[in-house]
């Protein structure tokens, strides 16, 4: 374990190695986590959005409940203070009724990022620094608050990498697609460290797809209902379900 310095506190951290993520199948209740992404922002219809769809595909399985704790604008930091210590709470509450959250998705550090595109690449490589450290805790924390008194997996959790809607050169500091790919670096690490499963959505946005899945053409930078339904697919065959 490792100890990480963050927000005035110090944080536990599992170690940087990697481990072998397995699924242990959909529970009782799906929890979604996230920014406007998981949130469903700007989707035509509700059904459209990327948690929807996963939902969907859940409840071809088996009956399963659905809580979307998803909050617009969320970054990493905002992330600990509210919506995980909710996450958490919610998880015991299920727990105490003899139900199992799995899976859990997430989508979170894009705001963050968003934050400081202006900003000097010292004020950047900090804040993903940040990201980075923020995103191991709150893992950390749901790996534990998911697992039993042996340390054995309850709930699969997953999380995504962000597209790019930008162009640019990923190898120049200078380009939003170097930061981009510097975020999903991050959340990659501190996912593959713990075993979690990593819905790999940047690669599928690549180039010119993301005017076809986003809004970014009109300026928007999120998904559309094509976009939502491509993140789903990513999220369902990260976690290792059957279609």
């Amino acid at each position: 374990m490792l100890a990480v310095l963050l927000g005035g506190g110090w944080y536990l951290t599992q170690s940087t190695a990697a481990r072998t993520y397995t699924p242990t199948g959909p529970g009782d209740v799906y929890l979604a986590l996230g920014d406007s992404l998981a949130a469903g922002f700007i989707v035509d219809q509700p059904e459209d959005a990327y948690v929807a769809r996963i939902a969907t595909a859940l409840q071809q399985q088996r009956s399963i409940e659905v809580r979307n704790l998803a909050i617009p604008g969320e970054t990493s930091g905002s992330f600990l203070r509210r919506q995980l210590p909710q996450a958490l709470a919610f998880i015991q509450e299920q727990r105490a009724a003899g139900k199992r959250v799995s899976p859990i998705t997430i989508d979170i550090g894009g705001n963050d990022a968003r934050a400081v595109e202006s900003a000097s690449n010292e004020e950047r490589r900090h804040v993903m620094a940040t990201i980075e450290a923020n995103l191991a805790s709150a893992l950390d924390q749901l790996i534990d608050a998911t697992s039993t008194r042996l340390g054995q997996p309850t709930a699969d959790i997953a999380i995504m990498t962000y597209y790019n809607p930008y162009p640019g050169d990923p190898t120049d500091e200078s380009s939003p697609a170097y930061w981009s790919d510097q975020l999903n670096a991050a959340i990659v690490r501190v996912a593959v460290a713990r075993g979690v499963a990593v819905a790999h959505v940047a690669e599928p946005f690549a180039g010119g797809n993301v005017y076809r899945y986003t809004y970014i053409a009109a300026g928007d930078v999120h998904a559309n209902s094509d976009g939502h339904r491509l993140i789903a697919e990513q999220f369902v065959q990260a976690l290792g379900y059957e279609p």
